[in-house]
């Protein structure tokens, strides 16, 4: 079809139809022909619209639309026969129309330029406008933010010197009808498509394409974070899950993590019995929260803290931020849990070497210890995988420092820090401890002994001869 055969259907439509259409009233129709000059589109099934294709290109030229699309437009005008539609206003269309711009509240385009007293000057059809600072965006953003950008604007005041136009108008009506939108199609559990606006210590709020959503910080990783820019920025395109609506208060919660959630492959990649390195993230009485990747946490149990000695609270045993090897004891991916439990042979091995001795604990043997806990009576010292002694704190009391506080002796031995330490006495298998070096001569003499004859005589020599007269 040619445009004079089309021109002459479409007038003869018009006025069989008898359609009126008031200026920028929004228009739907189906686009059906295309040419170089224009997108034509039917509006009531048997009335076509004409839209400058100009309008319909993105910035490298090629054309968003295509044959059978849907599309909204305003109404301009029907003059001569021809209805004209715009879905924004643009080029020299603009300078044709924009006194119907104006009057009907239809969008033109603008080139942001510079800034301006109390907001920014606007190139429209080779014309100079201006858009206050509060109405350029929905938003605070960097005022540099928009320079040099091309958006669509509504006239607001014009006279022979004046020019003034609204990006904010447009974007807040545009809010209503997205509003409207979802309140009739989105639905619970629906994925959707945002953009991060504004990143706070409680959440990330986000844009829907117009209306605004929030995703609290519980929901965007599996495991604990910090601060949300751990896992997103500003002006990130992100997918996210719907969780509820308040539409009193126009409100959306999403869930960033439902959607990137790691527990399809948790089991595939941590099968029972794997051996990893984990940080310690958050202590409960029940036990401490590993990381084992980003976003996934296992709970070792407080009685798979450390394995032969009862403890009271897992603070005697970690400390938030400290990096363990534990073993995947239990996967379950429906409840999404990790148990986790300690695993001290793998990092024994990783310190002392594959080829390291194994330690014997008896004693008189000097060695170096692990602070694991503190308590006002002493430090508990991890000796081997399995092992633990106490040294107590009357052995680190002396005549200058008659007083040691938990504070002191946390700051002086702080868990996980190692300390040379001789095995004092075993007694039902509770080991006492002593600082090597920090013994009486009396002592000291004792242990050279001892040691003199572990080195040079059989171990048949007792063991109360090398301590006879000695108090323990």
């Amino acid at each position: 079809m040619d445009i004079s055969s089309f021109e002459s259907s479409l007038s003869k439509s018009l006025k069989s139809l008898n359609i009126e259409f008031n200026p920028g009233a929004i228009v739907s129709g189906k686009i059906i022909e295309i040419d170089r000059k224009s997108v034509f589109v039917d509006i009531s099934s048997k009335s076509e619209g004409i839209i400058n294709r100009e309008e319909l290109v993105d910035k490298e030229g090629n054309l968003t639309v295509e044959i059978g699309d849907s599309i909204e437009a305003y109404f301009v005008s029907d003059k001569g026969g021809e209805i004209t539609l715009t879905v924004k206003m643009t080029g020299t269309f603009i300078s044709k129309h924009l006194d119907e711009a104006y009057q009907s509240g239809i969008p033109v385009e603008g080139k942001v330029g510079e800034e301006r007293k109390g907001g920014y000057s606007v190139k429209i059809a080779g014309k100079d406008a201006f858009c206050p600072y509060s109405q350029i965006d929905l938003y605070r953003k960097d005022p540099e933010t928009f320079i040099g950008n091309t958006y669509s604007f509504i006239v607001t005041e014009m006279n022979r010197s004046n020019l003034v136009v609204s990006r904010r108008k447009l974007l807040e009506q545009n809010k209503k009808l997205r509003i409207q939108f979802l309140k009739e199609n989105m639905e619970v559990g629906n994925i959707v498509s945002a953009t991060v606006q504004n990143i706070k210590d409680f959440g990330v709020f986000v844009d829907l394409d117009g209306c605004d959503g929030f995703i609290p910080i519980s929901e965007l990783a599996w495991g604990r974070i910090e601060n949300p820019e751990e896992l997103v920025s500003v002006g990130d395109r992100v997918e996210v899950k719907v969780k509820a609506f308040d539409w009193e208060n126009n409100k959306i919660t999403l869930s960033f993590r439902a959607v990137h959630t790691p527990w399809e492959t948790i089991a595939e990649k941590y099968p029972v019995g794997t051996v990893i390195n984990a940080k310690i993230t958050r202590l409960a009485p029940f036990g401490a929260f590993a990381e084992i990747e980003k976003g996934v946490e296992g709970l070792i149990h407080i009685s798979k803290l450390n394995p032969g000695r009862r403890i009271n609270h897992p603070k005697d045993a970690v400390t938030v931020g400290e990096i363990v090897s534990v073993e995947v004891d239990k996967v379950d991916l429906d409840a999404q849990r990790i148990a986790l439990a300690r695993n001290f042979s793998a990092q024994l091995s990783e310190a002392e070497g594959d080829s390291a001795p194994i330690t014997t604990i008896i004693e008189g043997v000097s060695l170096k210890g692990t602070v694991e806990g503190l308590k006002n009576f002493g430090i508990f010292v991890r000796l081997t995988s399995t092992q633990n002694g106490l040294l107590h704190i009357s052995e680190i009391k002396n005549d200058k420092e008659p007083d040691i506080s938990l504070k002191v002796l946390s700051k002086r031995y702080p868990i996980g820090s190692e300390i040379n330490v001789t095995i004092k006495q075993i007694n039902n298998g509770k080991i006492s401890l002593a600082l090597t070096g920090k013994m009486g001569s009396s002592e000291n003499k004792a242990w050279k002994d001892l040691n003199k004859t572990k080195k040079n005589a059989s171990f048949g020599t007792s063991m109360a001869d090398a301590f006879d007269g000695l108090e323990l």
